[in-house]
């Protein structure tokens, strides 16, 4: 037995030969047995069987909805009639097992629960053996024979739909699952990303940056910060509006996803103002990094409809300690930061050179 794509089950010859070797149905017995059921018992008493077989089911509430929403009942009673002439007939084939699944799965799909497909089984066995002919009959071996490929045969046909039914409905619930987990994912790709720059939100760097600095303590690895800022961002908003600034804000982030290494993070912390976090990396590193992601930022102008808009960025950089928290790192970075507006903006300043400014040119 194979397993297709779609979970349901599917059968080689080895399969079938060793199905039928379980029920008791070997080779001889189905040829004159499928014979006899279909010539003597089927043919002769097609009408009838199906008649009183879709009856019983108009009984059923759930299966009048189903015929009201699928099908009519002279349909229902074509297909029986189909399948009626095909039971037994070459079921030491793939391709007899392969359509009992496919009947499975189809009634499976259009809602018919799978207690009353295996009670009308059932009722379909006693209509076949109640038009067993009376010649038969009077012939004890030969009706015993037949009456047994009938429950025999039914039941290979009713385990192969209840098997394609349990398929199917695993499939589904495959199915519903990924959906949920589709779901939840982008749910908490929601939580933690910024809605106008699809970079990290603030919340979500600041717990990266958290996570990234255990880390660094617990490795004894260099970590470093870069607060950067856009210049005279204010401006843009004021000369050509809010949409033009979103559209600046949109650019900028993928220019500095760009210039940073592929194990960067890069998040928008407020405003113009974006959080680099850089693990396993120095000041040295640090600066090549910030001067890179500078340069992306100024390298062409932004055109938004009519406006042509150059735009540069000032960034900060520290260097965490075995004494810093969060908020200590970023405050050193976002120093720098400021220390790199006072050197003219468009450029990058560390730590070290905020802390020789004089204290008022620090705010």
């Amino acid at each position: 037995m194979l397993v297709s794509q779609s979970g349901r089950h599917r059968y080689d010859t080895a399969a079938v030969a060793e199905r039928l070797e379980l029920l008791g149905l070997d080779d001889a017995a189905v040829r004159r047995n499928t014979t006899a059921l279909q010539e003597l018992v089927i043919e002769p008493n097609i009408d009838q069987i199906v008649d009183e077989f879709c009856d019983s089911l108009l009984e059923f509430d759930d299966f009048i909805g189903i015929v009201t929403q699928h099908s009519s009942v002279e349909r229902i009673k074509e297909i029986q009639r189909k399948y009626l002439r095909s039971l037994g007939v070459n079921c030491d084939r793939p391709e007899y097992f392969e359509e009992r699944l496919r009947i499975g799965a189809v009634h499976q799909r259009i809602g018919v629960p799978q207690s009353l497909y295996q009670c009308r089984y059932q009722q379909l066995q006693q209509l076949l053996i109640e038009n067993i002919p009376q010649h038969l009959r009077e012939d004890r071996p030969c009706f015993e024979e037949l009456l047994q490929f009938i429950l025999k045969i039914t039941a290979l046909d009713m385990s192969l739909a209840g098997e394609s039914y349990c398929a199917e409905r695993v499939s589904g619930l495959q199915k519903s699952l990924r959906t949920e987990r589709g779901e939840s994912e982008r749910l908490r790709r929601l939580s933690i990303t910024d809605w106008l720059t699809d970079l990290h939100n603030h919340s979500y760097s600041r717990r990266c940056l958290s996570a990234a600095l255990d880390r660094a303590k617990r490795g004894n690895e260099p970590l470093c910060v870069i607060m950067a800022d856009l210049d005279h961002f204010k401006e843009i908003n004021d000369t050509h509006g809010h949409l033009v600034g979103d559209e600046v804000l949109r650019i900028a982030a993928a220019r500095m996803v760009s210039g940073a290494r592929a194990n960067d993070q890069v998040g928008r912390y407020g405003g113009e103002e974006f959080i680099l976090i850089l693990k396993g990396t120095d000041l040295v590193e640090g600066v090549e990094v910030a001067e890179r992601v500078r340069s992306r930022i100024r390298s062409d102008v932004i055109h938004s409809g009519d406006a042509t808009i150059r735009i540069t960025l000032s960034l900060g950089l520290a260097q965490s300690r075995d004494e810093d928290t969060v908020d200590t790192l970023i405050d050193r970075a976002d120093t720098a930061l400021y220390a790199a507006k006072r050197a003219g903006r468009d450029c990058v300043r560390i730590e070290a050179e905020a802390a020789r400014l004089p204290k008022h040119e620090q705010v």
